[in-house]
């Protein structure tokens, strides 16, 4: 027998080396029976990696004819003298996603992305060798790459590694080993993959849905289970257990499924009614190519100026093209570099270790992509920017674009752009249906690409670039940049001398030493003439800053959702904040965040013509500071100062010094006036342009989340997050009838617009809009020559959209019918106060925020400070200096900052400057510091007799982090919608990346590999709690008034809706915020600390040792009757 011929055990004498356990078999070649099987051990200290063993063996085996599988393998000790023999696997470093693991799979990633699993492997297993032990997923991913290679060996190998490190397999390694069976026709080993899946538990029918794979590689599983006559099938929809303070309203919904002929009202997706299917048809694939391209090409607004008779110039888009093509030859040359090291490194010339640092990475794009990527979105910046661009930021502004790009050209790898475009088809008719499936876009969607599992998965598990990676890579192409790009030395001959366009320079700030790239004046100076006199001048924008052209695609997972191809998250986590994407993934239920998430982004958007064109002209005419469109504050020439000659004397010398110091003073505040200017100006040419661009379209804006749960528009120009201008910008884009009180609720709006009577009673406000009707309709006719009463309001350009939307109104044969499209917005009074005055049940907070009923609206700033002057008339009587040095000096805006920051955890110290800066001017400077501290106690005092239950708990909260932080760790809570939040403050880290640019010192205060930062810890929680509950507070709003088919977008505390509508989402708005605050909000979080957190020990200020406790220290709450909230006319108004 062939099996007698291969020894048992061959490992070497002495050493620690690596083994594998290999088993053999021996098939009869006429019966073709199995006649005789055995496990063998091979172990060698030459041997790199566990597969260099099998490289090593296999031959003889197969000359044997000899059917192998490793099955094993890991570390031994051995010592022939002593007759000792030791096994042992790795010891476990971290079981959490690290930092170290994180920067791994990211490079494995690049690598698998190239198809270099085997340079990915070796990558892996160098740093297994030093410890660390990974999580199932990353052997998944080498797995999945061996698959691809079609190869047994290095797969069952893996295989067999994972076993021996205590990894235990799951769905998704069986999958890949069937892919594997499925490519090489290795029924043998696919029916033992398919006993040990049946052993584990799973179910093989289901095996299609299980991990993230490609349209090919379910192919080669259904290949699979066609062999075994299995058919596959959908896993059984488990219903989710949301959330207590939502279940009402989800099986409310589930009801409405089941009925053949449900109300309207409880469809949960309205259809898009008044919007034209063709046009929405035709801009699904215009919104696919932009994403595919990523980026659009934006006209810019500005009116070419005159020619100025230079003629011969250098163009800045025609130089564009020399320096693209020179960077590409450059990075080229490199990338050739790159590829002879991997050639040289498995013939074993080199080591692994001679790979470039940013090697996979580089490889991911082509040198031409890559230097089409730096000129357009990075020096494209630089020229706009007179002081440069700091190193450290071009890289983390490059990976946004680059990684965008590389993940886009993997998922069209894997089929998956081809698979969203089929759906989105069948969503699109969905959405667009009278008679629309009752069930939510979320739930829709996930059974939409259930039914194609055939296709494969829309999105796979790639980590986004550490920031090392980040620097290294900006610093190569800057590099690069700089020795490639030149200029005319005079720009009249462009065939003349040439120099180069950009440089690296340091500057010192606040005595740090910053690497900055800049552009030659030369090259600003092309810029701005391409701007001011081409007719053909535009921006390139990423597509993921631009809004979208269709619905945006439904958040279905905390990656998947927003963008139909560019890749997004549903948490805008801090930079490398491994912790918080890890609680993310593993939490259980997110289904109502998405739901809440995805109705505020299903909203669709128009842009305000006549706004936009107003705008436009004032901005080409010079801007207008009091309208807020800026303009450019250019710098005056210098007239130098001539020194006095050499026969004055030494005093006039000082003299002149001392000038020339004031003067280059006043210069760098010139400076720095012109670089702000300039920043806003450009800011508002990007609005502007944007808008211009889109003001014949409707679009959406897909939102995505802080880590607080507060919801933001993806895109950052074109918002109704934005200032006063930018809002006023946009209409909603479907327009609804005004009905009986919608023109009543405009003319209230225009009223708070203008702010004069914002705090007045509604009846007060509605009747001082009729009788300022004159006035609303003259600044709709004649806005820039008329009396121009818009413009004295707080809000002057939304203010001018609500006139003009009057005045149509009003003219209209009837107000009731008209049409209307401007948002509506209701504010929450004080929202923060709110929150802590019905956590806290504080029955005289609560009325100072409007939260019970009353004729008119109460002003907390004022109520402050009147209790604040009751304060100081007693202290003055009893001759306080500082009491009376402030006579006539305590008003309202003395100490609303303060007021508003309070709840939100100013310190002491922070609002004494507050006020300081408030009664600057009013009181002699020497006295400021002490009447500001008197001020600030003052107000502390009156705001703990208003809010008492609410400040102890907020000193509960203080407490409970200070204790969490110096237990060693960061703060977590859960939202009562599911959401995890996690405090991302950590002690400073650094690392030092060394380019070929410079030297760069990263500073990262997110790091969890440091211990947290216990006085940021401490100081955010009470703004960051109250927070995370005025976003739930909005989720529960926006899933109640999808309920009702209520339009409802928000600005955190301020909600917008139709005018026709206002009423309506006020009532939902009430309701929430009682359902909300009738959870056992505090407990449930004094609950949660103590599980996760009680028992840690700490140190105490003494340094004693304590132990974290927090229930016991729970505080009382007051006797509020919450209910009467529901009664509140002015809780948001």
């Amino acid at each position: 027998m062939a099996l007698n011929k291969v020894e048992d055990v061959e490992i070497d004498a002495d050493g620690v080396f690596k083994y594998i356990l290999i088993e053999i078999k021996e098939i009869d070649k006429k019966s073709k029976q199995e006649v005789g099987r055995k496990k063998i051990v091979r172990g060698f200290s030459w041997a790199e990696y566990h597969s260099d063993i099998m490289d090593r063996v296999a031959p003889h085996f197969t000359e044997l004819g000899l059917q192998y599988e490793c099955v094993g393998g890991g570390r031994i000790k051995h010592s022939q003298s002593n007759k000792t023999l030791h096994v042992y696997g790795y010891s476990v470093v971290s079981t959490n996603l690290g930092c170290q693991e994180y920067h791994v799979v990211s490079a494995i990633d690049g690598f698998l992305a190239l198809g270099l699993v085997q340079h990915a492997e070796p990558h892996f297993n160098q740093y297994r060798r030093e410890g660390h032990q990974f999580e199932v997923g990353l052997y998944n991913k080498l797995l999945f790459g061996w698959a691809e290679k079609n190869n047994r060996i290095r797969a069952t190998l893996l295989l067999g590694s994972m076993k021996a490190d205590g990894v235990e397999p799951n769905f998704s390694t069986y999958a890949a080993m069937l892919v594997l069976c499925g490519r090489t026709k290795d029924w043998e080993m696919a029916e033992k993959m398919i006993k040990e899946i049946e052993q584990k538990g799973y179910n093989i029918k289901h095996i299609l849905h299980q991990g993230e794979l490609s349209r090919s590689q379910c192919l080669s599983i259904l290949e699979v289970l066609n062999q075994f006559n299995i058919q596959f099938e959908r896993p059984t929809h488990t219903p989710l257990l949301y959330p207590r303070v939502v279940r009402g309203l989800y099986d409310c919904n589930e009801a409405a499924t089941k009925n053949d002929a449900p109300n309207q009202s409880t469809l949960p997706n309205p259809p898009l009614r008044g919007l034209d299917t063709n046009v929405l048809q035709k801009n699904v694939k215009r919104q696919f190519d932009i994403e595919l391209q990523g980026h659009e090409n934006i006209p810019s607004i500005i009116k070419p100026k005159n020619s100025d008779g230079k003629k011969g110039l250098v163009d800045i888009a025609d130089i564009k093209l020399e320096w693209k093509k020179a960077l590409s030859e450059a990075l080229q040359k490199d990338a050739e570099e790159s590829k002879y090291i991997l050639e040289a490194i498995e013939a074993g010339t080199l080591l692994p270790r001679s790979i470039p640092r940013y090697f996979p990475f580089m490889g991911l794009l082509s040198p031409e992509e890559w230097a089409d990527i730096l000129i357009e979105e990075i020096v494209v910046k630089v020229m706009e920017q007179p002081e440069g661009l700091p190193v450290s930021y071009v890289g983390t502004v490059l990976k946004d674009f680059v990684w965008n790009k590389c993940v886009i050209k993997q998922l069209e790898a894997r089929g998956a752009i081809s698979k969203s475009w089929s759906m989105y088809q069948q969503y699109l008719d969905y959405l667009v249906s009278e008679n629309s499936s009752k069930l939510m876009a979320r739930e829709f969607w996930n059974e939409l690409s259930g039914s194609l599992a055939l296709q494969g998965s829309l999105q796979f598990d790639i980590r986004s670039w550490p920031t090392t990676v980040q620097t290294l890579i900006a610093g190569t192409l800057l590099q690069r940049l700089i020795e490639t790009a030149k200029i005319p030395a005079n720009l009249s001959h462009p065939n003349g001398k040439t120099i180069p366009a950009f440089y690296h320079v340091y500057q010192f700030e606040e005595f740090k030493k910053t690497g900055y790239i800049t552009a030659h004046p030369h090259v600003i100076k092309m810029v701005r003439r391409h701007f001011t006199r081409s007719e053909s001048s535009h921006f390139r924008m990423s597509a993921t800053i631009l809004p979208m052209l269709i619905p945006p695609k439904p958040w279905t997972s905390v990656a998947n959702g927003g963008y139909f191809v560019s890749p997004g998250s549903i948490v805008r986590c801090y930079s490398d904040s491994y912790q918080h994407q890890l609680l993310l993934e593993q939490a259980e239920n997110l289904g109502a965040v998405y739901d809440a998430l995805n109705y505020v982004g299903s909203c669709p958007w128009r842009v305000n013509t006549k706004i936009l064109d107003l705008a436009v002209d004032i901005f080409n005419g010079g801007g207008n500071d009091e309208l807020q469109i800026p303009s450019v504050k250019e710098i005056p020439l210098e007239e130098p100062l001539e020194p006095p000659s050499g026969k004055e004397e030494a005093a006039a010398m000082v003299q002149w010094a001392i000038k020339v110091r004031e003067k280059r003073k006043e210069r760098r505040v010139l400076q720095k006036i012109h670089r702000e200017s300039y920043s806003l100006w450009m800011d508002m040419l990007y609005k502007l342009s944007l808008a211009n661009h889109y003001r014949n379209d409707v679009f959406w804006l897909p939102h995505n989340l802080d880590f607080r749960g507060r919801a933001y528009p993806v895109p950052p120009h074109v918002t109704h997050l934005s200032s006063d201008v930018g809002r006023a910008l946009l209409k909603f884009g479907v327009g609804y009838p005004l009905g009986k009180k919608g023109l009543d609720w405009l003319k209230i709006h225009i009223i708070n617009l203008h702010g004069g009577l914002k705090k007045a009673p509604l009846q007060k406000r509605l009747e001082h809009a009729n009788e300022m009707l004159p006035a609303i309709l003259e600044s709709a006719d004649r806005p820039m020559d008329g009396k121009q009463w818009w413009q004295t309001s707080d809000d002057p350009w939304q203010a001018l959209a609500c006139c003009m939307e009057i005045a149509s109104a009003i003219r209209s044969r009837s107000p009731e019918d008209f049409v209307s499209y401007i948002p509506v917005h209701q504010d929450g009074s004080c929202n923060g106060p709110q929150h802590y005055a019905a956590l806290g049940r504080d029955t005289w907070g609560a009325r100072q925020v409007n939260l019970l009923p009353q004729e008119r609206p109460e002003d907390l700033y004022a109520a402050v400070a009147s209790l604040v002057e009751e304060k100081r008339r007693r202290d003055a009587v009893n001759g306080h200096h500082e009491a009376s040095v402030l006579e006539g000096k305590i008003h309202r805006k003395v100490v609303k900052q303060t007021v508003m920051t309070v709840v939100y955890g100013v310190t002491r110290v922070g609002g004494r400057l507050q006020i300081a800066k408030q009664l600057h001017g009013t009181i002699p400077d020497k006295e400021l510091f002490s009447c500001a501290n008197y001020v600030v106690g003052c107000v502390f005092e009156s705001l703990r007799e208003m809010f008492t239950n609410a400040r102890q708990i907020q000193d509960w909260l203080t407490e409970s982090a200070r204790k969490i932080g110096r237990a060693g760790k960061p703060v977590e809570w859960v939202t009562p919608l599911g959401l995890p939040v996690v405090q991302p403050y950590h002690k400073r880290s650094t690392v030092k990346v060394k380019t070929s640019l410079q030297q760069i010192q990263l500073v990262n205060h997110c790091d969890i590999s440091h211990p947290p930062d216990v006085m940021k810890q401490k100081n955010a929680i009470p703004p960051n709690f109250v927070h995370s509950l005025d976003s739930t507070h909005m989720m529960l709003t926006a899933l109640h008034c999808q309920r009702a088919g209520v339009t409802f977008v928000a600005v955190h505390d301020s909600y917008w809706t139709h005018a026709c509508s206002v009423d309506l989402m006020n009532k939902l708005c009430r309701e929430q915020f009682v359902a909300l605050h009738s959870e056992p909000l505090l407990s449930d979080l004094g609950e949660l600390f103590e599980a996760k957190f009680g028992g840690l020990k700490y140190k105490d200020k003494e340094n004693d040792i304590q132990t974290c406790s927090f229930m016991d220290t729970l505080p009382s709450t007051g006797d509020l009757e919450l209910r009467e909230v529901l009664q509140s006319t002015y809780f948001f108004s």
